[in-house]
């Protein structure tokens, strides 16, 4: 074996399920980052984990209000996930500029993008500093699934993004 980098595992577990994250900005807006690093934690009660990035405005946006919205989004928005994860959407409206149907999500003011294969409403139970991110265990809300929207995964480490039928 080969001894590597953290940085280059993931190549080595492709294909990732890519995700955005959405949290409610001070407008009332929505707010949409592309999120790797995320996971189940338990099924009873129902538990996530994810980390962010410690420069990440969805980092300040999450703390003041300790709700999240998880979305794994269709194979249509590849675009929209790139471009949501790389610019900020503390000037820019990210729904606007990358054209994303949104649809309402019950029990929340937050949004989901309307093509997305799963969404899973949270709350914040706990969070630990993880050196260059911030690891969040979120207790669930609830969850919601369209069998028929086709997920994106991210696949040569996060190099490329298509369904998981490519191979």
């Amino acid at each position: 074996m080969e001894k590597i980098s953290i940085a280059k595992a993931p190549v080595f577990t492709s294909p990732n399920p890519m995700t955005l994250i959405c949290t409610q900005k001070p407008d009332g807006t929505t707010n949409l980052a592309t999120l790797a690093f995320w996971t189940y934690a338990s099924t009873a009660p129902g538990k996530i984990v994810f980390s962010l990035n410690k420069g990440a405005y969805s980092l300040e946006l999450l703390a003041a209000s300790k709700e999240v919205v998880v979305a794994i989004p269709g194979a249509d928005l590849c675009g929209a996930v790139i471009g949501c994860g790389t610019s900020s959407g503390r000037n820019t409206n990210k729904v606007e500029k990358f054209g994303i149907p949104m649809q309402k999500i019950e029990g929340t003011g937050i949004e989901a993008p309307a093509s997305s294969r799963l969404v899973i409403h949270a709350t914040v139970s706990e969070t630990v500093d993880a050196d260059d991110h911030v690891l969040h265990i979120c207790n669930v809300n609830s969850v919601f699934a369209d069998e028929s929207i086709e997920a994106v995964f991210a696949w040569n480490g996060y190099a490329e993004l298509a369904p998981a039928q490519k191979k």
